[in-house]
């Protein structure tokens, strides 16, 4: 049908659906199938997979460990430290702050915090949509090895302020921290509070995601999973380090049903217009036209016979992805969060995108 989208303890669970696009329950079994596969192959420790179609769940499994040193299995209500996925919540947090507040994404950094002399003019003249796509070409704190635990947002600052660019603006989409950076700044301006307490009160407790919350790995946190890397050929702890600076890219904890369950309000129309979310996951172009692979906070590509995709990738290990085909009249947004693995040949993302091939090849369209 189409092509590929370019891919213990078990619980599954298997819900009903009303409105949705018809659903054989033996595309499951290829999926469970499929993953089976995978994690034996590429030795993953542990991994829970969510999927809804039409904006209903209806599968989810957890698979392999939680805690490997001390063989405890995996279970469907374990957070996770989903890395960068926590951008989708910021990028949603900014958006629903600009409405209010009658702004809007194209105002420049200055416009927002016009007393911060500490920060550099070039950085000032920057648009909120340059930051939130990763179009601004604003030096990169990972480039020069400061990573997502600084001591204070001022320390990052005097450390980049004399940085060149990495590429004039709007020239090129590279992957970048430090717009974060002044993403949550001008969040915590809009909100008049700071950035954490701000999430908790307008999401966590609004609709009611009780194990949200952020922290790096010395945080403890409730029923949380331990992140695994291979180092040397041998699987050690993947110490998942953030600081409150960093928080509006990257320190969610969150589990797959509350990570699910604010996607169902976003796309419900809870949160954000349906006009603001196509706005939001329509891909910026570059100044030469092209589509640059990101739109205002979330990853965005156009994919072959009209298929669409919206999400985020999650420090390498974990994968959120949202699929639509308005022609097909095809819906589906597939989750894989897992604590690591052995060897990664294939990344998450690819996993997602298989998981996702085998679904739309056999879900009728409505």
């Amino acid at each position: 049908m189409i092509k590929r989208l370019s891919i213990l303890l078990f619980t599954i669970v298997l819900l009903g659906k009303s409105n949705a696009q018809e659903v054989d329950k033996s595309i499951f079994i290829k999926t469970d199938q499929y993953l089976e596969e995978t994690i034996d192959r590429l030795k993953i420790v542990g991994l829970n997979y969510l999927v809804l179609i039409d904006n209903e769940v209806v599968y989810k499994r957890a698979f392999g460990a939680a805690h490997a040193q001390l063989n405890v299995p995996m279970t469907i209500d374990k957070s996770f430290p989903v890395a960068s996925i926590s951008k989708l919540f910021s990028s949603v947090a900014l958006h629903q702050l600009l409405d209010i507040h009658h702004r809007d994404v194209n105002e420049t950094v200055e416009a927002f915090l016009p007393n911060r002399d500490d920060l550099p003019e070039s950085w000032k003249q920057l648009t909120l949509a340059q930051l939130l796509s990763h179009t601004s070409g604003i030096p990169d704190q990972i480039d020069y090895q400061i990573y997502l635990a600084p001591e204070s947002e001022q320390s990052v600052i005097e450390a980049l302020k004399d940085k060149p660019f990495s590429a004039q603006p709007g020239e090129e989409s590279k992957y970048n921290a430090t717009g974060y950076l002044l993403i949550r700044a001008i969040i915590e301006k809009l909100a008049g509070q700071d950035f954490e307490s701000y999430m908790k009160e307008a999401f966590f407790v609004k609709y009611n995601l009780t194990s949200a919350q952020y922290g790096g790995f010395k945080k403890v946190i409730s029923n949380r999973v331990t992140c695994y890397q291979n180092r040397g050929g041998k699987l050690e702890m993947f110490p998942l380090n953030y600081s409150s600076p960093m928080y509006a890219g990257a320190g969610l904890n969150i589990t797959i049903d509350d990570l699910s369950k604010w996607f169902q309000f976003l796309q419900n129309g809870s949160i954000l217009s349906q006009k603001k979310l196509q706005e939001i996951w329509t891909p910026v172009q570059l100044n030469n036209g092209e589509e640059s692979g990101f739109g205002l906070g979330w990853e965005s590509y156009r994919l072959q016979e009209g298929y669409r995709m919206v999400g985020h990738g999650g420090a390498g290990i974990s994968s959120f992805r949202h699929y639509w085909n308005e022609k097909k009249n095809q819906n589906i947004t597939v989750i894989v969060l897992t604590n690591g693995a052995y060897d990664w040949k294939i990344r998450p993302n690819q996993i997602n995108s298989e998981i996702a091939s085998i679904i739309l090849e056999n879900v009728k369209s409505k």
